[in-house]
Order: structure tokens, then sequence, then C-alpha cells
């Protein structure tokens, strides 16, 4: 150590990272139907061949999460660095190269989960491995936490072990995936970097509308699909109030400060901006998205029974009972009845902690002109466990995403590039070595 600074070769670290990131893509952990135990082997296996015990948590046939511990001198409670080791399905006949080759073109990494998540997790996975190796004290175990079914809901995984599991969990902090780093945002050239806070909470919901059958040659009044599409044009049409959490008043006023906006937004102004942007209407207002809809089963037979899936996504602090009394009376049609299919309502973290002014220095020291401001993630993570728990929990991916490579995360020709795998390996490393050594 010189001058205070570790002597780490960073280049050499960038070529593990991405060696690992290729593999791990490779590794097809999409859900359904998961896979990850595979992914934990993986991990294992890796951690093994550094001299690092890992402890395997099998939560069904084909199913498991995984955990390792560096150990601290116990002055201090743990930090997890958590990830999850499944990714949604990716449609290869889309993609420009294949989406589980993990390939290499042009200095960009491509593959499903590039983005969310097993780039963080790579880069969480070198940040355990250089404490170790560099033997750096700590106050605090550091604990990486592989977890299954993330994109699923967390049965197998996180809500697994928060139940059957609890030691794990326990922390002060955790640092997730649920903000990313942008180097433009409103059109203003900035690098701007999110830690999210909070989340919106899952809701989601089956809507079910059943008729009585007949031939398609003979239309009549009860036609069950038709009573569906009735109720899906009202939910599309129901207009969702702009609710600024203080939060989102944080936010907006980091915007302003930092030149993103000309002035602090009012109600009327942040309304018009909810239209145009899906981004920003996610953060002010409670949502629905029609996902699923399935009816019939022959071109000439009205169908029994129609059915759809909502998947609404609520502000933190809001109810989901009143929630789906107000859909209720919105759909306005005691035939079509509502399912609570999955609910996880969720809390903030708190702001002024010393893990968030670590965050925020490091950024600053590493990314010239970077604002680094707390955010709300439109959507939810293994992190709302944890707040529900009183831990605090920060979605930070250090990465700077160009627009077109945000919009990859769940879309089409996920990746990520080798410098931002190398920029957010090394602003995590030096988060986590601070708030823990």
């Amino acid at each position: 150590m010189a001058g205070g600074q570790l002597a780490i070769d960073w280049k050499e670290v960038t070529e593990e990272a991405t060696d690992l990131l290729c593999r791990y893509i490779g590794v097809d952990t999409s859900n359904p139907p998961g896979n990850e135990e595979a992914a934990a082997l993986f991990l294992a296996d890796i951690l093994r061949r550094q001299g690092l015990e890992s402890r395997l948590y099998q939560a069904a046939p084909g199913r498991a999460n995984l955990s390792a511990r560096l150990p601290g001198d116990g002055s201090k409670r743990p930090l997890i660095l958590l990830n999850h080791t499944d990714v949604v399905p990716a449609e290869p006949p889309f993609w420009q190269e294949p989406p589980f080759a993990g390939t290499i073109r042009d200095g960009v990494i491509w593959g499903r989960g590039a983005l969310d998540m097993k780039g963080m997790a790579v880069m969480e996975l070198m940040t355990f491995l250089l404490l170790k190796r560099h033997g750096i004290p700590l106050k605090r175990d550091v604990v990486f936490l592989a977890l299954a079914d993330e994109e699923g809901g967390g049965d197998v995984g996180i809500e697994c072990m928060d139940g059957h599991h609890p030691e794990v969990m326990d922390a002060e902090y955790v640092l997730n995936e649920g903000g990313y780093g942008f180097t433009e945002l409103l059109g203003v050239r900035r690098p701007i970097f999110n830690c999210s806070i909070g989340e919106k909470g899952p809701l989601w919901l089956k809507l079910r509308a059943q008729g009585t059958p007949g031939h398609g040659s003979v239309p009549h009044d009860d036609n069950s699909l038709e009573r569906l599409v009735r109720a899906l044009y009202r939910v599309q049409r129901w207009q969702h109030p702009i609710t600024v959490l203080p939060e989102t008043e944080m936010y907006l006023h980091g915007l302003h400060e930092g030149g993103f906006l000309a002035e602090m937004p009012g109600e009327s102004a942040l309304a018009q901006a909810a239209q145009v942007n899906p981004v920003i209407r996610a953060v002010l207002t409670n949502t629905v998205s029609v996902t699923t809809c399935t009816a019939g089963y022959k071109h000439n037979v009205i169908p029994a029974l129609s059915e759809a899936s909502l998947d609404c996504r609520l502000l933190p602090g809001q109810s989901a009972q009143a929630f789906v009394e107000e859909l209720r009376s919105i759909i306005d049609d005691p035939k079509v009845e509502i399912e609570e299919v999955y609910r996880s309502e969720t809390v903030s973290s708190p702001v002024q902690t010393e893990l968030f002014s670590i965050v925020g220095d490091v950024i600053r020291e590493r990314v010239e002109k970077a604002l680094v401001l707390p955010s709300i993630s439109p959507g939810f993570t293994d992190s709302r466990i944890f707040r529900r728990r009183g831990v605090v929990a920060y979605g930070f991916i250090p990465v700077l995403l160009e627009p077109p490579e945000a919009a990859t995360i769940h879309g089409h020709n996920e990746r990520i590039s080798i410098e931002n795998l190398r920029l957010g390996t090394q602003i995590l490393f030096e988060t986590v070595r601070r708030l823990c050594s």
C-alpha cells in the first residue's frame, strides 16, 4: 500500500471480471424455470478456488441460494452484497448476439443478465475476492449473498431465506440492484448516479370474467371476452393521481440543483412530464400494466372464461387493499372477479447514513462532475424484505449507461461495456473498503 492506496492491478482485475461474467452469462438461469442451483454451484466453485467457503441452501429441485462470509472483528454489524442469480427469459431471434453466449464485441459483453444482474454480481464477487486477497482488516462481516427467484417474486429465494434462515439476513447495510448511473438525463449530458433508497411495491392481480359459451355465429350479450375487454379498457383509461413523496421531492431538488431542471416543477408540470415520459410517470404514480390475456380455444366458439394479468406497482406507503377497492369501482362490473396473486408493500431506507455518504464521496472522486441522488426504483427488488426488517438497503449499480444500453434491461440485446464493468468494480470495492475497514 502506498499513499493510503492499495496496489491493485485494475487491468488484471478487469480481465478476470470479464472472463467471469462471460462464463456466468453462459449459465442459463431463465426464470421460469430458474435452474439457479447451477449458478450457485458456479459461484461456489469460484469461491472454493480462492480458498473461501460458501454454503448452499436448497430451496426446491434445481433451485438453491448461496452465501459466503468474510469475518470482521464484530465491532460493527454486517454488510450484505446482495444479488440474484435468475434472469428473465430471452427471445434469441431478436438478438444481435446469442443471449447466453457471453459474447464480447467491440469492448462490450452481450448476454441476458449483463445488467440485470449478473454484471453487478461479478462486481460484488470481485470486491469480495479483493478484500480476501489483500488481507484487508474488517470491522464488520462482509456477506456475499446470491439468491434465486427474484424475477419470479422470491418464493424460493429471499422469502425462503427470510423464513428459514433469518440469521443470514442479519445486517446493518445491504447493497443491491435498483439504481443505475446514466450519462445523460432529460437531455442534459452529465454523469448522474441513482442510489435507490426505496422502490414501488408489486401487486399482481388476475382479472377473471365468466360468461355464457355459444356458437360464434350467434353473438349475445354475455360474452366473457367482451366483458373482459370492457374492463381492461376502463383500467387503461384510469387516471392515477400524481403523488410526490418526500423521497421524490429530494430527487427533484437534486435534479434542479444539478442543472437537469431549470426550475422546480409544480404539480401541473409534473403531470405533463408524466404524460410523455413513462419513467417519470412510474415514480410519481401508481401504475398498471396488462401483461397477459387468455380466452377461448376455437375460432367459432364464444368463450365461457377469459382472464388477464395486471402488473400493478404501488408507491411506498400506499395501501394495496385501497388500490384494489378503487380498481373494483373503476371496472364497475360484478361479473369480473379480481384475484390477488402476489403483494409486497414497501418502505424506504433513510438517506442520512454512513454508507450513503461514502457512496457519494467515492463517486465524486472517480467521476468528474458526477451527481449522486437518492431515488425511488419503479421496479421491486429483494431489498424490500431487508427494509421490512429495518435494514438499510440501497440499490446501487455504479455504472454509467447510455440511453440505448439502459433500454436493454429485460429487453433484447442486453449488454454492458467492459469499461463499465471496470468502473463499477472500482467504485464498489472502494465503497465497501471504506465502510468496512
